[in-house]
């Protein structure tokens, strides 16, 4: 079964979380990210000037095996029947196109944050517990 990364866990993975690292190890094929964790990882790269060149490497490394979904009418089509059935949330517009490209390509969305994601018809969800509390 094909997994799509939250921007939470493709964070943990590109700075090196044990626990992350492992679970993603395990996975039987290579996880895919949406474009919009894409964004959301390059934004973070640089959000501490002292960290960026060690998160621009890791992320480069990381680009090179995660395949990226990028956004199309279907993933807006299936925005639009998330945020129908929701309701409008600006607060939760990224975390509902990631939503919307999990259920576009029948993935199973992994993330560390479970109820930003629960109240979505559809959605395929396996949540894994934060780093901390591993």
């Amino acid at each position: 079964m094909p997994f799509l990364i939250d921007t939470n866990v493709a964070i943990e993975w590109r700075d090196g979380t044990p626990a992350i690292v492992d679970a993603i190890s395990k996975l039987a094929e290579p996880p895919l990210i949406s474009i919009i964790t894409r964004i959301e990882l390059e934004g973070g790269v640089y959000r501490d000037p002292s960290h960026a060149a060690l998160r621009r490497s890791r992320l480069d490394q990381l680009l090179t095996i995660l395949p990226v979904l990028d956004l199309h009418a279907p993933v807006a089509d299936r925005y639009r029947d998330i945020i129908a059935a929701t309701g409008f949330s600006r607060r939760r517009i990224l975390d509902r196109l990631i939503a919307a490209t999990a259920l576009t390509h029948d993935l199973t969305l992994i993330t560390i944050n479970g109820p930003d994601f629960r109240d979505i018809p559809g959605l395929k969800l396996e949540i894994w517990p934060a780093p901390a509390a591993q």
